[in-house]
Protein backbone atom coordinates (compact mmCIF):
# COMPACT_ATOMS: atom_id res chain seq x y z
CA UNK A 1 0.00 0.00 0.00
CA UNK A 2 1.37 3.41 -0.90
CA UNK A 3 1.57 6.21 1.66
CA UNK A 4 -1.08 8.31 -0.11
CA UNK A 5 -3.57 5.46 0.39
CA UNK A 6 -2.95 5.52 4.14
CA UNK A 7 -3.35 9.31 4.22
CA UNK A 8 -6.66 9.06 2.32
CA UNK A 9 -7.94 6.31 4.58
CA UNK A 10 -7.13 8.42 7.64
CA UNK A 11 -8.84 11.50 6.15
CA UNK A 12 -12.08 9.63 5.55
CA UNK A 13 -12.10 7.65 8.77
CA UNK A 14 -10.07 8.27 11.94
CA UNK A 15 -9.42 12.01 11.45
CA UNK A 16 -12.52 12.96 9.43
CA UNK A 17 -13.99 14.94 12.34
CA UNK A 18 -10.76 16.71 13.35
CA UNK A 19 -9.06 19.92 12.30
CA UNK A 20 -6.25 18.03 10.54
CA UNK A 21 -8.48 16.11 8.14
CA UNK A 22 -7.12 18.13 5.19
CA UNK A 23 -3.61 18.56 6.59
CA UNK A 24 -1.39 15.95 4.94
CA UNK A 25 1.71 17.15 6.80
CA UNK A 26 0.03 16.60 10.17
CA UNK A 27 -1.32 13.19 9.18
CA UNK A 28 2.15 12.12 8.05
CA UNK A 29 3.62 13.36 11.32
CA UNK A 30 1.20 11.18 13.27
CA UNK A 31 1.74 8.30 10.83
CA UNK A 32 5.50 8.46 11.47
CA UNK A 33 4.82 8.33 15.21
CA UNK A 34 2.58 5.31 14.66
CA UNK A 35 5.23 3.58 12.56
CA UNK A 36 7.74 4.05 15.37
CA UNK A 37 5.30 2.60 17.90
CA UNK A 38 4.61 -0.43 15.68
CA UNK A 39 8.32 -1.03 15.06
CA UNK A 40 8.79 -0.93 18.84
CA UNK A 41 6.11 -3.58 19.34
CA UNK A 42 6.98 -5.89 16.43
CA UNK A 43 10.24 -6.92 14.70
CA UNK A 44 8.80 -5.76 11.38
CA UNK A 45 12.29 -5.54 9.93
CA UNK A 46 15.49 -7.15 11.13
CA UNK A 47 18.95 -6.06 10.06
CA UNK A 48 22.41 -7.37 10.81
CA UNK A 49 25.46 -5.40 11.91
CA UNK A 50 28.73 -7.32 11.72
CA UNK A 51 31.66 -6.16 13.88
CA UNK A 52 35.25 -7.26 13.40
CA UNK A 53 36.78 -7.12 16.88
CA UNK A 54 39.98 -5.15 17.42
CA UNK A 55 42.34 -5.80 20.33
CA UNK A 56 42.20 -2.98 22.86
CA UNK A 57 38.75 -1.85 21.73
CA UNK A 58 35.57 -2.77 23.57
CA UNK A 59 33.15 -0.04 22.44
CA UNK A 60 31.82 -0.09 18.87
CA UNK A 61 29.48 2.34 17.15
CA UNK A 62 26.08 1.03 16.11
CA UNK A 63 24.35 1.92 12.82
CA UNK A 64 22.41 5.21 12.89
CA UNK A 65 19.15 3.33 12.26
CA UNK A 66 19.62 1.02 15.28
CA UNK A 67 16.59 0.90 17.57
CA UNK A 68 16.93 -2.20 19.76
CA UNK A 69 18.81 -5.53 19.65
CA UNK A 70 17.17 -8.90 19.10
CA UNK A 71 20.22 -11.11 19.52
CA UNK A 72 24.00 -11.21 19.32
CA UNK A 73 26.21 -13.93 17.90
CA UNK A 74 29.95 -14.31 18.14
CA UNK A 75 32.87 -16.60 17.46
CA UNK A 76 34.12 -18.77 20.31
CA UNK A 77 36.84 -21.45 20.22
CA UNK A 78 35.60 -25.04 20.10
CA UNK A 79 37.82 -28.04 19.34
CA UNK A 80 40.54 -25.77 17.96
CA UNK A 81 38.17 -23.95 15.57
CA UNK A 82 35.96 -20.91 16.00
CA UNK A 83 32.20 -21.41 15.80
CA UNK A 84 29.35 -18.92 15.99
CA UNK A 85 27.16 -19.10 19.10
CA UNK A 86 24.46 -16.87 20.51
CA UNK A 87 25.85 -14.44 23.05
CA UNK A 88 23.99 -13.22 26.15
CA UNK A 89 22.96 -9.55 26.24
CA UNK A 90 23.42 -7.30 29.29
CA UNK A 91 24.30 -10.23 31.59
CA UNK A 92 26.84 -8.84 34.06
CA UNK A 93 27.88 -12.25 35.40
CA UNK A 94 28.58 -13.77 31.99
CA UNK A 95 32.06 -13.20 30.51
CA UNK A 96 30.75 -13.64 26.96
CA UNK A 97 27.95 -11.10 27.32
CA UNK A 98 27.66 -8.02 25.13
CA UNK A 99 26.24 -4.80 26.51
CA UNK A 100 24.31 -1.83 25.15
CA UNK A 101 25.30 1.08 27.40
CA UNK A 102 23.41 3.54 25.19
CA UNK A 103 21.50 3.68 21.91
CA UNK A 104 24.59 4.40 19.79
CA UNK A 105 27.18 1.89 21.06
CA UNK A 106 27.66 -1.77 21.88
CA UNK A 107 30.26 -2.91 24.41
CA UNK A 108 32.02 -6.24 23.78
CA UNK A 109 34.40 -6.98 26.71
CA UNK A 110 35.50 -10.47 25.56
CA UNK A 111 37.74 -9.41 22.68
CA UNK A 112 39.56 -11.83 20.40
CA UNK A 113 41.39 -9.83 17.77
CA UNK A 114 39.91 -10.48 14.33
CA UNK A 115 36.89 -12.39 15.63
CA UNK A 116 33.39 -11.53 14.43
CA UNK A 117 30.34 -10.46 16.41
CA UNK A 118 27.00 -10.14 14.63
CA UNK A 119 24.19 -8.01 16.08
CA UNK A 120 20.66 -8.67 14.83
CA UNK A 121 18.54 -5.60 15.49
CA UNK A 122 15.29 -3.85 14.70
CA UNK A 123 15.95 -0.62 12.76
CA UNK A 124 14.11 2.65 13.13
CA UNK A 125 11.39 3.11 10.52
CA UNK A 126 11.90 5.59 7.70
CA UNK A 127 10.33 9.01 8.36
CA UNK A 128 8.07 10.07 5.49
CA UNK A 129 7.24 13.54 4.18
CA UNK A 130 4.81 14.85 1.57
CA UNK A 131 7.37 14.17 -1.15
CA UNK A 132 7.13 10.45 -0.35
CA UNK A 133 3.38 9.91 -0.70
CA UNK A 134 3.77 7.86 -3.90
CA UNK A 135 6.16 5.42 -2.18
CA UNK A 136 5.22 2.02 -0.81
CA UNK A 137 4.77 2.15 2.97
CA UNK A 138 7.39 0.01 4.71
CA UNK A 139 4.80 -1.80 6.80
CA UNK A 140 2.86 -5.05 6.33
CA UNK A 141 -0.71 -4.35 5.23
CA UNK A 142 -1.85 -6.46 8.17
CA UNK A 143 -0.76 -3.56 10.40
CA UNK A 144 -2.50 -0.75 8.51
CA UNK A 145 -5.52 -0.97 10.83
CA UNK A 146 -3.55 -0.37 14.06
CA UNK A 147 -1.60 2.38 12.28
CA UNK A 148 -4.85 4.18 11.43
CA UNK A 149 -6.06 3.81 15.01
CA UNK A 150 -2.81 5.36 16.22
CA UNK A 151 -3.18 8.29 13.81
CA UNK A 152 -6.69 8.79 15.18
CA UNK A 153 -5.39 8.64 18.73
CA UNK A 154 -2.78 11.35 18.07
CA UNK A 155 -5.22 13.51 16.11
CA UNK A 156 -7.70 13.60 18.99
CA UNK A 157 -5.12 14.36 21.70
CA UNK A 158 -5.34 18.12 21.14
CA UNK A 159 -9.13 18.30 21.19
CA UNK A 160 -10.75 19.45 24.44
CA UNK A 161 -14.05 18.67 26.10
CA UNK A 162 -15.48 15.19 25.52
CA UNK A 163 -12.70 14.28 23.11
CA UNK A 164 -10.76 12.55 25.88
CA UNK A 165 -13.20 9.66 25.63
CA UNK A 166 -12.66 9.49 21.86
CA UNK A 167 -8.89 9.71 22.31
CA UNK A 168 -8.92 6.81 24.76
CA UNK A 169 -11.16 4.82 22.43
CA UNK A 170 -8.68 5.17 19.54
CA UNK A 171 -5.79 4.04 21.73
CA UNK A 172 -7.79 1.06 23.02
CA UNK A 173 -8.54 0.11 19.39
CA UNK A 174 -4.87 0.49 18.51
CA UNK A 175 -3.79 -1.73 21.38
CA UNK A 176 -6.45 -4.33 20.60
CA UNK A 177 -5.46 -4.39 16.91
CA UNK A 178 -1.82 -4.98 17.86
CA UNK A 179 -2.77 -7.84 20.17
CA UNK A 180 -4.94 -9.44 17.50
CA UNK A 181 -2.16 -9.19 14.91
CA UNK A 182 0.22 -10.84 17.37
CA UNK A 183 -2.27 -13.61 18.15
CA UNK A 184 -2.78 -14.32 14.45
CA UNK A 185 0.95 -14.21 13.73
CA UNK A 186 0.50 -11.73 10.89
CA UNK A 187 2.43 -8.80 12.34
CA UNK A 188 5.80 -9.55 10.79
CA UNK A 189 7.48 -12.06 8.46
CA UNK A 190 7.49 -15.49 10.08
CA UNK A 191 11.22 -15.89 9.49
CA UNK A 192 12.17 -12.47 10.88
CA UNK A 193 13.43 -14.00 14.13
CA UNK A 194 15.16 -16.88 12.40
CA UNK A 195 17.82 -14.79 10.77
CA UNK A 196 20.65 -16.61 12.54
CA UNK A 197 20.78 -18.76 9.43
CA UNK A 198 22.16 -15.76 7.61
CA UNK A 199 25.37 -16.18 9.59
CA UNK A 200 25.90 -19.64 8.11
CA UNK A 201 25.13 -18.41 4.61
CA UNK A 202 27.73 -15.65 5.05
CA UNK A 203 30.36 -18.28 5.77
CA UNK A 204 30.98 -17.49 9.46
CA UNK A 205 30.54 -21.14 10.51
Amino acid sequence: MIIQDVVDLAKYSEVSSTAIKDNTDAILLFMNAGMLELYKRFPIKVEEHVIALVEGTTLYTLPTNFMYPLSAHGEVPENEINVMVELPINEEDDLLSVFFPNHTQVQIPAVEDGAIVSILYVPKPVRYTVSDVALELDLPETLIEPLLHYIGYKAHLGIRSDAQTETNAHYVRFDASCKKARELGVAYPQDSLGMVGRLSRRGFV
